[in-house]
């Protein structure tokens, strides 16, 4: 993670790295899924729990058809929000050079008024340098809060930014939880670094369009090994 020294915070929070790599594990989760099919006729000799098993695993395989479609969706919005962290963190680099010359020019300029206050004490004609040296003052701080007003507003834009991919990673999907979904408490700590955006595959991952379902194993163990999930 970018350390903004000079700006005194991180205003664009975000590791365009990590987004890409979800992103990426979004496609592959998507493909594993296309893999999942349903079991094949159960015969009558199987018995009533084999053919009731058989149902229950085609209802899921069902239930999960327009996932992979999902996770397509939320790949394309997080690399496009990668790109975004890209162009922002650029930004804040470039104003964090900015502000970081600015603290030494303030500085500079505090250390101008103390010694100008110096000698000020023991000549008369110094209380003209002295004034001088505070109107240089009052202005080095005034090109460093203008930098650090440029920092906020691109905080502010950022925020908004990874808000507006969030709605969109949570719109995937109807909403509906599945009952039995698997433990992504796992997945949304290693997305924590992603910003708000990434966060929201957690949720995204974990809902299907039909009817609620109990997924098979197989899919379950697919969406928690393709996103890192453990």
């Amino acid at each position: 993670m970018a350390d903004f020294r000079g700006l005194g915070f991180d205003p664009v929070p975000g590791d365009p790295g990590a987004v890409a790599e979800a992103a990426r594990r979004c496609v592959a989760a998507a493909t594993r899924l296309r893999e999942v099919r349903a079991p094949g006729e159960i015969p009558e000799w199987a018995g009533p729990s084999a053919q009731a098993h058989a149902e229950r695993a085609g209802r899921a395989v069902t239930g999960l058809a327009a996932t992979p479609e999902a996770m397509d969706a939320a790949a394309g919005v997080l690399e496009g929000w990668a790109g975004t962290l890209v162009a922002h963190h650029r930004r804040a680099e470039e104003l964090d050079v900015r502000a970081g010359a600015a603290r030494r020019a303030v500085v500079d300029a505090e250390d101008d008024v103390e010694r100008a206050a110096t000698e000020a004490q023991f000549s008369p004609a110094g209380a003209g340098n002295l004034a001088a040296a505070r109107t240089r003052l009052a202005h080095r701080r005034q090109d460093l809060d203008r930098v650090l007003t440029e920092a906020r507003d691109l905080e502010r834009l950022h925020a908004t930014e990874a808000s507006r991919v969030a709605g969109r990673l949570t719109a995937l999907g109807d909403g509906t939880p599945l009952p039995s979904a698997p433990d992504f408490r796992g997945l949304a700590t290693r997305l924590e670094s992603f910003s708000a955006a990434g966060r929201e595959l957690g949720v995204t991952v974990a809902r299907t369009p039909v009817a609620p379902v109990t997924p098979p194993p197989g899919a379950v163990s697919a969406f928690a090994a393709a996103l890192g999930g453990r």
